[in-house]
């Protein structure tokens, strides 16, 4: 059960850093930028916020294994 806690928290911790990361971009878009990234990705580059975006990333996934691990685990 702590892990589930755990992975839980971790997953909003993560998804509070991505959409700040978002949100920050949204509203400081770039004037010009590559059709294929679009408008918004361009910007997160361009501020250098994907280390940022991809760690919150990285966060959220590791939280929903640990949720998922626990949700499987057999207790003895």
């Amino acid at each position: 059960m702590k892990r589930a806690v755990i992975g839980g928290f971790l997953s909003l911790i993560g998804s509070i850093w991505a959409l700040t990361i978002v949100f920050i971009a949204g509203n400081n878009l770039v004037t010009s930028w590559d059709t294929e990234l679009g408008r918004l990705w361009s910007t997160v580059i361009e501020m250098d916020l994907m280390f940022l975006f991809v760690c919150s990333v990285v966060f959220i996934v590791l939280g929903i294994i640990l949720m998922a691990v626990e949700l499987f685990r057999k207790e003895k």
